[in-house]
């Protein structure tokens, strides 16, 4: 009885490794890169949080970071309008050639690669935050006229 047992449960573990044997696995180029969705969201969310965290050092003294709230200097757009006038392939370039702007105030800012990617992420949050009342990024009206 124990050999016809062990032939049976010999059979099964063949079966089950031929029907394994069946699928085509997937290109391993594709395993590599292919993350959970719940993993490249949550790598998105700390990139973000980096973005955000390197504005509050160097822009937020005189820009609107957040999705809501004015600038503390209103010449300096918010950036929530910023990315509603220039694309962030547009931003992402600024970055990396270096930031040219017509306002004098502006100190130059050199940003490495993975800096701009964190920028780059935290600036998309932003792109469906509600506009500054219309104004797009320049030089702002003074509240008395």
């Amino acid at each position: 009885m124990h050999s016809s047992t062990t032939r049976a449960v010999t059979s099964v573990a063949l079966l089950l490794l031929v029907s394994c044997g069946t699928a085509e696995p997937a290109p391993i180029a594709a395993q590599a890169t292919t993350a959970p969705p719940s993993l490249s969201v949550a790598m998105d969310m700390e990139a973000a949080a980096r973005g955000r965290a390197i504005m509050v050092i160097g822009c937020a003294s005189c820009h609107a970071i957040d999705p809501t709230g004015n600038s503390p200097l209103p010449a300096a757009p918010p950036f929530r309008d910023v990315v509603r006038h220039r694309s962030l392939d547009e931003l992402e370039t600024a970055f990396a050639t270096g930031l040219v702007t017509t306002h004098p105030a502006m100190p130059p800012y050199v940003f490495r690669a993975s800096e701009i990617d964190d920028l780059i992420a935290y600036l998309g949050t932003l792109e469906s935050a509600p506009a500054s009342g219309g104004r797009g990024p320049g030089p702002r009206p003074s509240p008395q006229g």
